[in-house]
């Protein structure tokens, strides 16, 4: 998983909606949308949903909301 590993021990324990940081740095060509599928295969492994996204104001990266349960996900 990428930075924001949810087994992280600084980390909240999350119990329904998990923010996942998914870096997006400038580097080869197709880096950053390869960085950014493996972040959304991992989260589709666990079986969780998408439910939002937004770039992250601090860093070269984007901020994935994914629901882990409930309605959305399986």
């Amino acid at each position: 998983m990428t930075e924001g590993h949810r087994d992280a021990p600084h980390r909240p324990h999350a119990e329904r909606y998990y923010a996942q940081h998914a870096s997006l740095e400038a580097g080869e060509a197709g880096n950053s949308e390869a960085a950014l599928q493996e972040a959304i295969n991992e989260g589709a492994r666990q079986s969780w949903k998408l439910v939002g996204v937004t770039q992250d104001p601090t860093s070269d990266g984007v901020i994935l909301v994914w629901d882990t349960s409930g309605i959305f996900s399986g």
